[in-house]
C-alpha cells in the first residue's frame, strides 16, 4: 500500500475518532469495526426528477455535459435504479444484462445528472467489487472519498485494500435486474427535486 495512502486513512481515522461509529447493517458480530470514513460528501438522501417516459427522455439535457442524455445511457440509470439501498453491484452486472460493455457503462455513470438518487451510481463497483470510480476520477482522492463515504453510510464497507470486506459481500451483492423495453420504466423514486437529504 503507498505510504500515501496509509498516510491517508491514518487521517481519516483519527478524523472520525470521536464521532461515534455505527454498525453497518447485516454485519456479522465477529466483524471488526470499520473506521468511518472522512466525511467530504455522504449525502445519500437528495432525489432530483427523473424523465420515466419517452417524450420527457426525447429532449433530456443532461446538466454535466450540456448534450442529449441517449436512450443507452437511460437504459443503464434505469438498471441502475434498481440497486436496493444496503447492496451493491459491478459495471459488469449491468452491462450483462444490457448485453454491452462494463467500459460503456462507467462511462453512462461517469456522467449521471440524477445522483445520489433515484440513480445511486455510488452503489455501483468494479467485478472484483473494488471500489472502482467515481464521477470521473478512479481508485482514489476526494471523489471516491465521498462514494466511500455514501456507502458507508448505506452499511457498506471496505477492507484495507479498497475492496468490500469479505464478511459482507455474499449479503450486499445485487444481480436481480429487470431490463425493461425500449428503457421506459415507471421508477418510483421519481419526485420532484429536493435539495435538502430526508432520510438518516
Amino acid at each position: 500500500m503507498p505510504a500515501e495512502r496509509t498516510m491517508k486513512r491514518t487521517a481519516s481515522t483519527a478524523a472520525a475518532a470521536n464521532v461515534k461509529e455505527k454498525k453497518p447493517e447485516g454485519a456479522s458480530t465477529n466483524m471488526k469495526k470499520a473506521p468511518r470514513p472522512a466525511v467530504m460528501d455522504d449525502d445519500v438522501c437528495t432525489v432530483h426528477l427523473y424523465p420515466n417516459t419517452a417524450k420527457e427522455r426525447e429532449n433530456a439535457i443532461n446538466k454535466h455535459t450540456g448534450r442529449k442524455i441517449t436512450p443507452f445511457q437511460f437504459q443503464v440509470y434505469d438498471l441502475c435504479a434498481q440497486i436496493p439501498k444496503g447492496q451493491i453491484s459491478t459495471y459488469k452486472h449491468i452491462s450483462d444484462a444490457l448485453q454491452s460493455s462494463s467500459r460503456a457503462v462507467g462511462q453512462a455513470l461517469k456522467v449521471n445528472p440524477f445522483a445520489p438518487l433515484p440513480i445511486p451510481c455510488h452503489r455501483v463497483l468494479d467485478s472484483k467489487l473494488y471500489i472502482g470510480g467515481f464521477m470521473g476520477q478512479w481508485g482514489e482522492g476526494e471523489k471516491i472519498d465521498n462514494k466511500r463515504a455514501k456507502l458507508f453510510h448505506e452499511g457498506i464497507v471496505f477492507d484495507e485494500t479498497d475492496h468490500v470486506a469479505q464478511e459482507i459481500r455474499e449479503k450486499v451483492i445485487f444481480t436481480d435486474f429487470t431490463v425493461p423495453e425500449k428503457s421506459t420504466i415507471n421508477v418510483t423514486a421519481a419526485v420532484a427535486v429536493t435539495t435538502t437529504p430526508m432520510c438518516l
